[in-house]
């Protein structure tokens, strides 16, 4: 712990002292006091920090040197502001933050002034020395499923083996409060952001703002490319789609009427309930039915039990999708319990519950598109990584990175569930390898799909 917290005391004067340097530079009272103004805002966040993560001995005597230094720079900034009004007129409060960012004046001498180019390098030069040690933000739509939590904790596992500081949120599904959480973390003084899952339209100007501060973000699970951002690294949700719909409709013998779960405003179902739709339209005797829902179990079984009592008669339902295994998930405990086993349900994603549900006699879930989340959230810290190291050009990076995908059914379900989770799943979800071979025999070998990448 106090190794962290030098490394973070030390990385905090550095902040600070590139404050004052950029008040030692102003001309006018004005600014001076509206930047000391903002610098005890910064003392009072960077204490609340130092809060969580230093030793309290260690934050006394940081709150000492803290105070010190902001006595010193209101003496010092007072008398150099005041040596510059002497010679020059004052100008309106307004106009500060044009003239600090003004373009390098030529003297009278004829010489050009280089603070732009020594703040650029003294820029450089302390992203150098703090290599391995940005703080990083992490925020959540939520983390409530495998996917969710493999994204966000292989994302903090790979930054945090870096030597970086993690700061993660999770807005439990709020799109307002998983907004506000990223506005927040744009301000606490994060050096990049990773986002996970949101709406596009209300992370855009989020997105613009993070630009415009200089930090890099990176959405993961999105589905799509945001302007400003770097990229969205993500499984290929239109392979996935494809591969359900295949597996579904061959199920049925591409016949009858198909109930799938989706929730309007989320892009990444959105989109696979569109390529989903594409699929069914080349099936003239497929009916696909969308059924708009909410991110909450209960609601979809309710849900799935009005259809069963508007449809009783057995092949009237010939199938259910969900566009993620675990919306589903009382779903599939309502078609078990109503006996009607001939209904074939199926969803994206290969959670641990997506198993479970496989292999429960009697389930009529019968196959899953497994996503290597932790891939996803790997390959958003490493994108990360690389870019404030300066080893990856943004620029270079593709819009949109797509991870590996695979079908598990009942037949190759064992070799699935071991890819992802590794053996001591059946542990967890309280089933025996044994038996479940003994019951479903796996036949069929297991083809990873990779998306083609130009």
């Amino acid at each position: 712990m106090e190794e962290k917290g030098t490394k973070y005391t030390k990385k905090l004067f550095k902040n600070y002292l590139q404050r004052c340097k950029t008040v030692i530079k102003c001309n006018y009272f004005s600014k001076v006091y509206e930047t000391l103004a903002r610098l005890m805002c910064f003392l009072d966040l960077a204490m609340e920090r130092l809060r969580k993560c230093i030793h309290k001995k260690e934050e006394k005597i940081m709150k000492k040197k803290l105070a010190l230094l902001l006595t010193a720079l209101l003496v010092f900034t007072t008398t150099a502001c005041g040596a510059d009004n002497s010679s020059e007129p004052a100008a309106p409060a307004d106009n500060a933050e044009t003239e600090s960012a003004a373009a390098p004046e030529t003297s009278g001498g004829g010489e050009t002034e280089t603070e732009t180019d020594e703040a650029g390098d003294a820029s450089q030069a302390a992203a150098s020395d703090k290599s391995g040690g940005w703080t990083i933000g992490i925020a959540n739509r939520e983390i409530t499923n495998d996917y969710n939590r493999l994204i966000a904790y292989g994302a903090q596992d790979i930054l945090e083996a870096a030597g970086c500081e993690v700061i993660m949120t999770d807005a439990e599904t709020d799109f307002q409060k998983h907004n506000e959480n990223i506005e927040t973390l744009l301000n606490s003084g994060i050096d990049a952001l990773i986002i996970q899952l949101g709406d596009n339209e209300q992370l855009a100007p989020l997105c613009a703002k993070a630009k415009e501060k200089g930090i890099p973000v990176v959405t993961a699970g999105i589905g799509s490319h945001i302007d400003n951002t770097i990229c969205d690294t993500n499984a290929d949700d239109g392979l996935a789609a494809v591969l359900l719909a295949d597996a579904i409709f061959s199920g049925i013998d591409y016949t009858g009427d198909v109930y799938i779960f989706y929730v309007p405003g989320a892009p990444l179902l959105e989109n696979r309930l569109a390529v989903i739709q594409g699929v069914a339209a080349a099936y003239p005797n497929i009916n696909l039915v969308p059924v708009a829902t909410e991110h909450n179990v209960s609601k979809v079984q309710t849900q799935m039990e009005e259809l069963l009592t508007a449809n009783p008669e057995k092949g009237s339902i010939a199938a259910v999708i969900g566009t993620y295994d675990s919306l589903i998930t009382g779903a599939v405990e309502s078609v078990r319990q109503a006996d009607r086993s001939e209904i074939v349900m199926g969803g994206i994603d290969g959670d641990e519950v997506s198993f479970q549900m496989l292999f429960t006699e009697g389930s009529p879930f019968q196959v899953s598109v497994v996503l290597d989340a932790s891939s996803i959230g790997a390959t958003a810290a490493n994108t990360v990584l690389g870019v404030l190291d300066g080893s990856v050009d943004p620029s270079t990076v593709a819009a949109k990175i797509p991870t590996a995908c695979y079908c598990a059914t009942r037949r190759n379900g064992v070799e699935a569930a071991e890819m992802k989770w590794g053996a001591e799943i059946w542990e967890k979800i309280n089933m025996s390898r044994e038996d479940v071979e003994a019951a479903y025999p796996q036949n069929d070998n297991l083809l990873v799909c990779y998306p083609t990448v130009p």
